[in-house]
């Protein structure tokens, strides 16, 4: 996936499921989603959706209800976009990235219209938590 790059603490990221599945599993992403600063997280409608057909399955390794999950999910400050906002760069998308990861494509067009770095792709948890964190990452 191309990347953006990346000189100094970004304010807004476009964010994947596996930082979300993460910080719902209780791993160290949900700091980035509550005490980073970062003023918006915005995600692709399709990426909600995968991290809800993950919800099931969590509720059985947590031990938690599926209400409980699905509130936790809606206290993470995630801005959710409709494929009417990134949909002019679906095409660009697509032929950057169908080739390896079809899954990929509506975030990736996300990522070029806001012209954010993507949490998991273009950057990882570990380097936002060096970066936001740096005496405990």
């Amino acid at each position: 996936m191309p990347s953006l790059p990346i000189s100094r603490r970004p304010e807004k990221l476009v964010v994947d499921a596996n930082p979300i599945l993460s910080a719902l599993l209780g791993g160290k992403a949900k700091r980035l989603f509550f005490e980073s600063g970062i003023t918006e997280f915005a995600v692709a409608d399709t990426a909600i959706e995968e991290v809800r057909r993950y919800l099931p399955k969590m509720t059985e390794k947590l031990g938690v209800s599926l209400d409980f999950l699905s509130y936790a999910l809606g206290l993470l400050p995630l801005t959710i976009c409709s494929r009417k906002i990134y949909g002019r760069s679906l095409k660009t998308a697509q032929i950057q990235i169908a080739h390896r990861d079809r899954s990929d494509v509506e975030i990736l067009a996300l990522t070029l219209t806001l012209k954010r770095p993507l949490w998991t792709k273009t950057i990882t948890t570990a380097e936002l938590l060096a970066m936001y964190f740096p005496k405990s990452a």
